[in-house]
């Protein structure tokens, strides 16, 4: 009977320990996720502002379109025609807020990707490793005791060997 206590109050042990192990991996998957996630927050709002400005250049090329009126270039001695001129100097302005949102696209891009959490994933490796020795342990433990047990049991007086007890 002493020996099956004993059992349950390993098993409960080591129970207690792996719950231990578990709770201790996934505060360090947090700890070791929440910065990345703050870096990919980050990298969507890049990604939002890229957005913002390629709007705005769509809307200056469409403001170029619609406003073919003014005449920066031709005021300009270069004498194209006013409409031809006023076109121009909108386009300029939408490639350049197009090259802004091509900057903030490649910026964003980098802070969005994402490494795994390597630390977590070594640590449950180095778990894993221990609770494999620690088994292995215990049943080459279990074995040996199994087989002084069954060494003492053919050493023990018996009462059907006619041997005397005392």
């Amino acid at each position: 009977m002493a020996n099956q206590a004993d059992i349950a109050d390993t098993v409960k042990a080591i129970q207690t320990d792996l719950t231990t192990i578990v709770r201790g991996e996934i505060e360090l998957a947090k700890a070791e996720l929440v910065p990345q996630v703050k870096s990919v927050g980050i990298g969507a709002g890049l990604f939002g502002g890229a957005g913002y400005f390629a709007m705005n250049g769509i809307s200056l090329l469409f403001l170029g379109l619609s406003a073919l009126v003014g005449y920066f270039f031709a005021s300009g001695g270069l004498g194209w025609d006013p409409l031809l001129a006023a076109f121009m100097g909108l386009v300029i302005v939408a490639v350049a807020m197009f090259l802004i949102a091509g900057a903030l696209a490649l910026i964003g891009k980098n802070k969005v990707s994402v490494k795994g959490p390597q630390a977590t994933v070594a640590q449950g490796q180095q778990s894993v490793e221990a609770v494999q020795q620690a088994v292995g342990r215990g049943i080459s433990d279990a074995e040996a005791e199994a087989a002084a047990r069954k060494e003492a049991r053919k050493e023990a007086p018996s009462i059907t060997s006619g041997a005397p007890l005392g």
